[in-house]
């Protein structure tokens, strides 16, 4: 969670219902906020949602393991929402926000370490108002962000957006500088408030089995590095690659671009017990790496020259306990050949002269809730102090460092305390509402097809236009963001439980209606019909609609005509021209009759429905509803003699009838989508 001091990052999730997707987040990004957004086409908009809790959208919408994707509900139905692709089409397509600067502080905070963890503490302490100075060993920022993983995977230049971003924010960025070497720690507590450790695991050791040493062995970070800097040793065309995690996948992926025509993975864990992602074990796969599991090493084969790796089989990993305890069959025996071995076994950390406390394995001892260190003034943050663990886990630990620095230096503590809420996750959907709901394939991005993949270090996957990525973000089922009753306006009318089409509104004793969030699809049509205004959907404000409505008549630029277009549209109609004020909603449904005679009222001169078709209309019950409320709207219009300037997109233009009728309307609502371009 993030600590920031703009938007909604600093607000608490105390007594929130979160969606399962916002949940799973180490750092609780408000996805369904910024994938409505998406949906709606506002992508500086959800990029600025994004930010909120995490400054790292580029990286993270490429290389997040997308603990996420796990909660969304749509995988009851079919396939999970691509929260990080669509993160990832914010960065790409939406502009970074200009915060406002925060009121200085005299205090002032080290930084040590620009992987993911130091950039966000860096970041989150520049925005409470800190000087930051952000320490990094090597030529550029990013730590093994950009010298670990592969630039197939992650571009340098994805890095570097958003190190320009949190840089912005006035963090002093000062490469080429290391703790220990060029920078004396006791030096950092003296000149500085508080120090933060966020070094990484730097060191890549080999096994310690026979043949460790031959020429054509290598360790797993310091290869990555040179295929990074566009310089990979020469290791042979068969290469043989230790190791089963992520950072193996990509070993042995680079070592493919690199030029070894036969790649083979050997690890400990049989198939199913591999701690790599199923999506990264699929792509390495696809590009020809052969998997061995389940085998143990026993040593590299050759006198003078890599020759081979022989290994036993692995009967078992760990124990009963579940701790690390290799069994092995001595009987089954084989050697794997190959000219080069790759060691990515796991990797350490390079602290020992610090002279901080450290833990049996090497890391440094913090305590878990605050992550200071014992030594006064010292603070670590990220795999210097848990090992090897997910970007997004980095962030979560980067955010916690700072609020515990904001604590220790303020004796506020309410950011701190933050990160430590409890709060109610929403349900499963229910079985009645499911089976209503429609099924919609994920969008894919376009992929470098294999042959050219393995040919480059270039990035394999080109992400989403403006267009697939609104169309997958129309996938969300927008968790959480249903109706909300106002009591003291409710008149307990009924009128919600006529309209919902999936029997949300349920009526309590006293008259008042219950709407079960677990249930709701939050189309808003119950929001948009209520005629005391007493509902309203989380995410969709009907005074910030009217104020945007105002502020576009307010330009001189505009003709005066209002378009409200469904965003499931992708054709402009003629009727909208390009000086038109667009204003792009998940639905006609949520635009109230409020909302349109607000515009009039406003200085409007036409006002434009332009719907989805019914193939392609995620709320069947739309098209009857919006019909009607068009008519409604005209009606009342006609004794201004303005019912002409209420126009739906599809309408002849020689209709009999101005007002039209339910029929009529409903036939025409939609038949016109919205160009990509008007998004």
């Amino acid at each position: 969670m993030g600590v920031t001091q703009h938007g909604r990052g600093a607000e608490s999730l105390l007594g929130e219902l979160l969606a399962p997707c916002r949940a799973a987040c180490p750092v609780h990004v408000d996805v369904p906020r910024y994938v409505q957004a998406l949906a709606e086409g506002r992508f500086s908009d959800a990029l600025g949602i994004v930010i909120e809790r995490n400054p790292l959208p580029a990286v993270c919408g490429r290389v997040c393991l997308r603990p996420c994707e796990d909660g969304c509900r749509r995988c009851q139905l079919d396939e999970p929402l691509a929260i990080a692709q669509l993160k990832r089409a914010a960065s790409d397509h939406g502009v970074y926000p200009t915060l406002e600067a925060a009121p200085k502080r005299l205090e002032r905070v080290a930084v040590v370490g620009a992987g993911p963890a130091g950039l966000t503490a860096a970041y989150d302490l520049a925005r409470l108002g800190y000087g930051v100075t952000l320490f990094e060993s090597k030529p550029e920022a990013g730590g093994m962000l950009r010298y670990g993983i592969p630039a197939y995977r992650l571009p340098a230049e994805a890095i570097a957006e958003d190190v320009r971003f949190i840089a912005a924010q006035g963090v002093d960025i000062v490469c080429g500088k290391t703790l220990g070497v060029d920078l004396d720690l006791e030096q950092l507590r003296a000149d500085y408030d508080a120090v933060v450790v966020a070094a990484g695991l730097q060191a890549s050791r080999p096994l310690p089995i026979p043949g460790n040493d031959l020429p054509e062995i290598a360790t797993a970070l310091p290869y990555l590095a040179t295929c990074r800097d566009g310089q990979p040793p020469a290791l042979g065309e068969r290469v043989i690659v230790i190791g089963g995690g992520n950072v193996a996948i990509d070993v042995a992926r680079s070592a493919r671009r690199a030029g070894a025509r036969e790649v083979t993975m050997v690890c400990l864990e049989s198939r199913d017990e591999m701690p790599a992602s199923a999506h990264e074990i699929h792509d390495a796969e696809e590009e020809g790496v052969k998997f061995v599991p389940a085998r143990g090493m026993k040593a590299v084969v050759g006198t003078d020259h890599v020759e081979g790796l022989e290994t036993v089989r692995c009967v078992s990993v760990f124990d009963a306990d579940r701790r690390f305890a290799p069994t092995y069959d001595e009987s089954d025996r084989q050697v794997i050949e190959g000219d080069a071995v790759i060691f990515a076994v796991g990797q350490g950390a390079d602290v020992a002269s610090l002279g901080l406390e450290t833990t049996p394995r090497g890391l440094l001892v913090v305590d878990p809730a605050t992550l200071a260190t014992p030594t006064e003034g010292v603070y670590a943050a990220g795999d210097v102090t848990c090992g090897p663990t997910k970007v997004i886990d980095a962030i979560a630990a980067g955010h916690r460092v700072a609020a515990s620095i904001h604590a220790t230096l303020t004796g506020d503590d309410r950011l701190l305390e933050m990160l430590d809420e409890d709060f109610e996750k929403l349900g499963p959907i229910p079985e009645a509402v499911a089976v209503r709901l429609e099924t919609r394939r994920r969008v894919q991005c376009e992929r470098l097809e294999v042959y050219e993949a393995v040919e480059t270090f270039d990035e394999v996957e080109e992400g989403y236009t403006k267009y697939e990525a609104a169309r997958e973000a129309q996938r969300c089922l927008a968790c959480t963001t249903g109706a909300q009753l106002d009591r003291d306006k409710c008149a307990s009318c009924l009128t919600c439980s006529r309209v919902c089409p999936y029997g949300v509104p349920v009526f309590q004793p006293g008259g008042y209606p219950y709407f079960n969030a677990d249930a709701c699809r939050a189309c808003g049509a119950c929001a948009a019909e209520c005629p005391a205004g007493a509902i309203r959907l989380g995410g969709w404000n009907e005074d910030e609609v009217a104020e945007k409505v105002a502020a576009g008549l307010r330009r001189p630029e505009k003709d005066k005509t209002i378009g409200f277009v469904c965003g499931y549209t992708h054709d402009l109609p003629s009727l909208l021209g390009k000086d038109a004020e667009i204003i792009t909603v998940s639905c006609l449904l949520r635009i109230s009759d409020r909302i349109v005679l607000g515009a009039f009222e406003s200085g409007a001169k036409k006002v434009v429905f332009s719907g989805c078709t019914e193939e392609s209309c995620r709320f069947p019950h739309a098209m009857p509803l919006v019909a009607e409320r068009v008519c409604r709207v005209r009606a009342l219009l006609e004794e201004a003699g303005m019912a002409d300037d209420f126009v739906v997109s599809g309408e002849s233009e020689d209709a009999d009838d101005a007002n039209g009728t339910a029929d009529s309307a409903d036939d025409s609502v939609g038949t016109k989508p919205v160009k990509e371009g008007a998004r």
